[in-house]
């Protein structure tokens, strides 16, 4: 087995209850410092997928083509993650099959989300605060500070359903693209496959609660420029709505139940189902592993 590039679907889950373990039961200042490191790289694959996209995203006729050319950056971020290594809140769902499996407790459980969704939380805010004074968002008269200001206005004007639903979507597509991961072998498999499911989440324009984190930051530390907000078509009233009570109620929160639900769900209880909660013979699991 040695020499397989990749492990099979019932070797992947027992690597990821092995990971889950290590996770859940790391020392809570480690956690928190890792987190902040995956924190920062999402938000700098959010914003750096913003700024190589931002001249097509404010033109409707070529939102979609936008949408794409920021699919192709965004994964930076999760390459970050898994190859410099670091925690992050949403592939740490996948802790749920450890649970499952009575590896580690619930509340172990628990406790690592929490502290990965505040260290990842810091992380984010902070790079978006540091880009917000590069000046860098003031390029093309402010039309790239003005992307990031709409995208943050849009994102705080969703349904309270549509914001938990997609927060589901994008998650069900992150956990699985961390399993693949978890299933490559080599470093160019884990970027090839880490690559393509990112790709998929940000073309589809799912909610992630961590890139979230970076965007709407972002817009919180830019929505008095002036330059920003006629770039974006809006009016200070409008960008009143980028506030902290708003970013949480309107966003962070369902966006983040939402991604517990979709990846705990849709990956971790499928996966264990198929290959964790049954006779470990029949599905190839060395039970000395």
């Amino acid at each position: 087995m040695s020499d397989k590039k990749m492990l099979m679907p019932a070797e992947i889950a027992e690597y990821t209850i092995q990971a889950g373990i290590k996770k859940a039961t790391t020392a809570s200042k480690k956690v928190l410092v890792s987190a902040f490191l995956a924190g920062a790289y999402i938000a700098f694959g959010a914003l750096g997928s913003v700024a190589a996209a931002y001249n097509l995203l404010a033109n409707p006729a070529t939102y979609g083509l936008g949408k794409m050319v920021a699919g192709l950056m965004f994964p930076a971020g999760l390459i970050f993650v898994l190859i410099a290594g670091a925690d992050l809140f949403t592939g740490n769902i996948l802790i749920t099959l450890a649970a499952l499996k009575k590896k580690v407790t619930w509340n172990q459980a628990f406790k690592n989300w929490a502290l990965v969704w505040i260290g990842n939380l810091a992380g984010a805010s902070l790079v978006a605060w540091m880009v917000s004074l590069s000046g860098v968002f003031d390029w093309s008269h402010g039309l790239y500070g003005g992307v990031i200001v709409k995208t943050a206005i849009g994102k705080l004007g969703l349904k309270w359903t549509s914001a938990l639903v997609s927060g589901m979507l994008c998650n069900w597509i992150v956990c699985a693209t961390v399993w693949m991961t978890y299933g490559a072998k080599d470093v160019t498999g884990k970027v090839l496959s880490g690559f393509m499911g990112i790709f998929l989440f940000v073309c589809t324009g799912f909610e992630h609660s961590v890139a979230n984190m970076g965007y709407l930051f972002a817009g919180l530390f830019s929505k008095t420029n002036p330059e920003f907000l006629e770039a974006a078509h809006k009016t200070a009233a409008d960008a009143a709505a980028i506030n902290l009570p708003n970013i949480f109620i309107n966003n962070l929160i369902p966006v983040t139940i939402g991604n517990i639900l979709g990846g705990a769900i849709f990956v971790a209880g499928t996966y264990y189902f198929l290959y964790v909660n049954k006779n470990e013979e029949s599905v190839g699991i060395n039970k000395s592993a």
